[in-house]
C-alpha cells in the first residue's frame, strides 16, 4: 500500500438546444407581451430587460430562439423587482451558441477603464443567489467597445454558465467571461465555453467559494487568457492559443488535461504564470511556442514584460510538457510518493434530446406546479406515459414516493422545488428501464432526495439538495455529477465523477465505501469528515475547498481507512475555528494522524494505493 493527500490552508459542457414545450414556467422573449425581434436590428435591449425583471427569481426559463438580439446596454437582472426579493433561480438560454446571438450596438462601451457588461447577474451582499444558469448563447460585443464585459455571472451554491461563446473584435472587448466582478462569486461550474478575442478572456478573483472549468477554449486574448485574482479554481480539458499568458493566477488552482499553444511573440511569456506564492497543481499540461511551461514570480502582473523567475527552477516546471508538478511540498503519513492516483476519466454521457412536442408536461396529466396540491399521482402517470423526456415545470408537492422507469431517460425542471418541507424521503425512486442512462436536470431542490435501484448509468446536472441513497442493486453502478448540491452523500460500491461538488453539512460529508470516487471542484461548508473512504475505494480531488465556519474540531477533515484517497484541497477559515486534524489514516492495523500544524508546508499530500 501506498500513501498521498494534497491540502492547503489558506486563512483569511454539453448541448444545449432545442427549445422548450409552451409552458408557463418557459418565456419566449419574442412573443407578448416582450415582442423582441431578434432580427440584428432592432434595439431588443427594453424588450430583454422587461422579460429578466418579469421572471428572474421566479424558476423559469427565459428563452431566446434564434436570431440576433441588439442591445445597447447591460441587461441587468434585479435584486427585487414589483416588492419581491429575487434569490435566484433565473434561467437565461438560447436555442444555441450558434444560432442565438446577443450582440452589443457598436460604440457602447467605450471607457476601457470603467468596464460595463452586456449582461450583469446580480447577486445579494451575501452568498445568498441561487441556482442561476446562462446557456446556449453567443455574447458578440462587436466593433468599438473597448469597455466591453461579455457577461458578469454571479450564482451561489449551484450555477452554471454552459455553452456559450463570447466573441469581440480585434481591439474591442474587456473581459469575455467575468466572474470575479463581486466577492462570494460561486460554487459554480463553466462548461463548454469558448472566449475569442478580448483583452482578457476569463477573470475570476477573491477568496471564496470556488469555480470549477472544464473544456473551456481561449483564443486571441490581448493580454492573458485567464487571470485568477485568488479564488479557488479548478480547471480541465483548457485550450488556449495565445500570442500572451494562457494563464495567471494567484489564488489556488488546479490545471489538468490542458494544451496551450503560444502565437507569434508568445517565446517571451511563460505559458502559465503563478503569482507570490499561489498554490497550484498541473497534471498533463502540454504547451508549445512559449518560452516556458510555468513561471513561479513575485513581481505585479505586468503582461507586457518578461517575468523574472523566483530562484532555481523548480523540478518539471520548466516543460514545454508537464506531467504533473506541484508548488508546494507534500506531507504524508505513511511512505508514500508524491503523485495523484491519476483514476480513469469519463466525460458525462449523453443522451438524445427530443422534440419539445415529445416531452410528456406533468401539467397536462393534472399535477399542480404550484407545488400547493399533491402532484405524486399525475408525475408519477407522466411517467409511465412511454415518453422518454418527463417535464417538470415549476414546484411541486409529492405525497408519495414518485418512481422513475420504463422508457423515461430525462427528467427536466426548470429550476423548480420538489416537495419544499414536505417530508417524503425519498421523493423520487429510480428503478430498471429501457435507456441504460438516466439524466435528471434543473431541480433548485428535491428535499426528499432520490433512492436508486438499478445498475442504469445515472447523470445529475444542476441539481440541489438531493441527497442519495443506494440499494444492493446499485452497487456498480456509475454516477456523473455536475453541478449539484447536497448535504450528505454515502457513495456504496457506485463509480462517481463530480464536476462541481458542494456538500454542506456538519458531520460526515461524503462516504466513499468501496467504490471510485473523482472529483473536479469539491466545496464544502462547516465541520465534520469531508470524505471518508474505505472498504478499498478509491477517492481523487482535484481541487477546492472546505469553508470551515462551524465545529472545526469535530472531526478530521479526511479520513482513509486501508483505501486509497489523494487531494489536492484548501481551507478558508475567518472564525478561528479551523480543522484541528487534517488527515486521519490507518493503514495495516495502524492509525495516524495529521493536525493543522503537522507539516511546514501549507500543501500535505495524502493517499494509500491499494
Amino acid at each position: 500500500m501506498l500513501t498521498t493527500l494534497v491540502i492547503s490552508v489558506v486563512m483569511v459542457g454539453r448541448v444545449v438546444g432545442g427549445g422548450y414545450p409552451e409552458s408557463g414556467q418557459v418565456v419566449d422573449v419574442r412573443k407578448a407581451p416582450y415582442g423582441a425581434k431578434g432580427d440584428g436590428v432592432s434595439d431588443d435591449t427594453a424588450a430583454l430587460q422587461r422579460a429578466i425583471d418579469e421572471n428572474c427569481g421566479r424558476h423559469r426559463v427565459i428563452y431566446l430562439p434564434r436570431g440576433t438580439y441588439v442591445v445597447s446596454g447591460t441587461l441587468k437582472w434585479p435584486k427585487r423587482f414589483a416588492g419581491r426579493d429575487n434569490w435566484g433561480m433565473t434561467f437565461v438560454c438560447g436555442e444555441s451558441r450558434e444560432t442565438t446571438v446577443i450582440r452589443l450596438k457598436a460604440g457602447t462601451f467605450r471607457d476601457e477603464k470603467k468596464p460595463e457588461a452586456m449582461m450583469w447577474c446580480g447577486g445579494f451582499g451575501s452568498a445568498d443567489w441561487f441556482h442561476n444558469y446562462v446557456e446556449g448563447l453567443t455574447f458578440d460585443v462587436g466593433e468599438g467597445n473597448p469597455g466591453a464585459v461579455g457577461l458578469q455571472f454571479y450564482s451561489n451554491n449551484s450555477g452554471a454558465v454552459r455553452d456559450c461563446r463570447f466573441v469581440a473584435g480585434e481591439g474591442s472587448g474587456h473581459t469575455g467571461l467575468d466572474l470575479g466582478h463581486r466577492d462570494m462569486n460561486g460554487p459554480l461550474l463553466v462548461r463548454g465555453c469558448e472566449v475569442v478575442g478580448f483583452r482578457r478572456g476569463v477573470a475570476t478573483s477573491h477568496a471564496v467559494n470556488g469555480q470549477v472549468f472544464e473544456h473551456l477554449v481561449l483564443r486571441g486574448q490581448r493580454e492573458v487568457g485567464m487571470m485568477n485574482e485568488g479564488q479557488a479554481v479548478s480547471v480541465r480539458g483548457l485550450v488556449s492559443e495565445n500570442a500572451v499568458p494562457a494563464v495567471s493566477s494567484y489564488g489556488v488552482m488546479c490545471l489538468v488535461e490542458a494544451k496551450l499553444t503560444g502565437k507569434d511573440g508568445a517565446g517571451k511569456h511563460p505559458a502559465v504564470v503563478n503569482f507570490n506564492g499561489g498554490r497550484m497543481l498541473l497534471r498533463d499540461v502540454k504547451t508549445s511556442g512559449y518560452g516556458r511551461a510555468l513561471a513561479d514570480v513575485s513581481q505585479t502582473p505586468d503582461f507586457g514584460a518578461a517575468y523574472r523567475v523566483e530562484g532555481e527552477d523548480k523540478a518539471g516546471s520548466r516543460g514545454p510538457e508537464i506531467g504533473e508538478y506541484s508548488s508546494h511540498g507534500a506531507a504524508s503519513l505513511f511512505a508514500s510518493p508524491e503523485r495523484s492516483l491519476r483514476l480513469a476519466v469519463k466525460e458525462t454521457p449523453e443522451v438524445a434530446r427530443d422534440e419539445p412536442g415529445r416531452w410528456a408536461d406533468a401539467t397536462k396529466f393534472g399535477a399542480d406546479p404550484s407545488g400547493e396540491k399533491d402532484a405524486s399521482a399525475a408525475v408519477q402517470r407522466a411517467m409511465d406515459s412511454g415518453a422518454t423526456t418527463v417535464f417538470l415545470p415549476g414546484n411541486y408537492k409529492l405525497e408519495r414516493t414518485v418512481v422513475i422507469r420504463g422508457k423515461v431517460r430525462r427528467v427536466v425542471g426548470t429550476g423548480g422545488m420538489i416537495n419544499y418541507g414536505g417530508k417524503l424521503k425519498p421523493d423520487f425512486r429510480l428503478e430498471d428501464g429501457e435507456s441504460p442512462v438516466v439524466v435528471l436536470e434543473h431541480f433548485g431542490n428535491i428535499f426528499g432526495g432520490m433512492e436508486v435501484d438499478t445498475k442504469r448509468t445515472l447523470v445529475l446536472r444542476s441539481v440541489a439538495d438531493c441527497d442519495l441513497t443506494v440499494t444492493k442493486r446499485a452497487v456498480g453502478a456509475e454516477w456523473f455529477f455536475e453541478d449539484v448540491v447536497t448535504h450528505h452523500l454515502e457513495m456504496r460500491g457506485v463509480k462517481l465523477w463530480a464536476r462541481q461538488l458542494n456538500i454542506e453539512n456538519e458531520g460526515t460529508h461524503l462516504l466513499n465505501d468501496g467504490g471510485d470516487v473523482w472529483i473536479l471542484g469539491y466545496k464544502t461548508e462547516r465541520g465534520g469528515t469531508l470524505l471518508e473512504t474505505r472498504g478499498g475505494g478509491r477517492s481523487e480531488v482535484l481541487g477546492g475547498f472546505s469553508y470551515t465556519t462551524t465545529a472545526g474540531k469535530l472531526a478530521p477533515m479526511f479520513v482513509n481507512r486501508e483505501s486509497s484517497m489523494w487531494a489536492f484541497f484548501g481551507e478558508v477559515c475567518y472564525n478561528g475555528d479551523p480543522f484541528a486534524v487534517r488527515v486521519e489514516e490507518t493503514r495495516g492495523g495502524v492509525t495516524k494522524r495529521l493536525g493543522k500544524d503537522g507539516h511546514t508546508a501549507p500543501y500535505a499530500g495524502w493517499s494509500a494505493e491499494r
